[in-house]
């Protein structure tokens, strides 16, 4: 395959005047780059945002990862079992999704962000009790329902955070998030020491406290202010 590439390559460059002119090179210099990530995170609503990003990346990673370990230490499951138990956690997303970007839209995010973090915050909670297995099935599609009403909706405001680089300003979003999935996930295993019980709590409670800072810290996000923000 790759001697055929090269063949084909090597034919192509008789015709390389049929591709037109190269565009210009348009990348920033390094110093306009780290000058608009600085712009992005010094701001009061880019530092929150962002902080809300890789803590919620870190809860919902750190549970979630360890959820198949926890269907089968507590249910004694197979893979099949697993698999139908977590089955749930794609649902809120596919059904709910387009419903909570019109609530967004038409009341804006500052009771939804911290309603999702409180629904994920209870949801791990009640994964701590000794309840059956259905039960247990559903708190995994709440805990679902929790980062379907917070990352999609943080998503749309760093999206407005970045203005014309919106692109550079989702892509430190992604950073954060994947930061936070690794982060969720190694500080959640660290806690599992101590059993699923403390280490579902200490999460919960953690989440539940950031779901009671957010109704402060998100107060600004309604829909009046996201209706002048796009017409600024």
């Amino acid at each position: 395959m790759s001697v055929a590439g090269a063949i084909v390559a090597a034919r192509l460059l008789t015709y390389q005047q049929l591709f037109g002119e190269a565009e210009p090179d348009t990348r920033a210099d390094l110093g306009a780059l780290l000058a608009s990530y600085r712009e992005l995170l010094t701001s009061e609503r880019g530092r929150r945002t962002y902080l809300y990003v890789i803590l919620n990346a870190v809860f919902h990673s750190g549970v979630f990862t360890w959820l198949g370990v926890y269907f089968v230490e507590r249910y004694g499951l197979g893979e099949i079992g697993i698999g139908l138990a977590l089955l749930g956690y794609g649902i809120p997303g596919f059904l709910l999704g387009p419903a909570i970007g019109r609530a967004a839209d038409r009341w804006g995010r500052s009771w939804l962000v911290p309603s999702g973090l409180a629904v994920a915050g209870v949801a791990a909670l009640f994964l701590a009790l000794d309840a059956p297995v259905l039960v247990a099935a559903l708190f995994v599609t709440a805990l679902s329902l929790g980062y379907d009403m917070t990352q999609p909706l943080l998503a749309g405001i760093v999206t407005a955070l970045g203005g014309k680089r919106s692109g550079q300003a989702m892509g430190l979003n992604v950073f954060m998030l994947f930061t936070g999935f690794g982060i969720g996930s190694l500080i959640f295993g660290a806690l599992l020491r101590y059993g699923f019980d403390r280490a579902l709590i200490e999460f919960a409670l953690a989440q539940l406290a950031a779901a009671l800072l957010a109704i402060r810290s998100f107060r600004s996000e309604t829909g009046r202010a996201l209706v002048g923000q796009a017409a600024g």
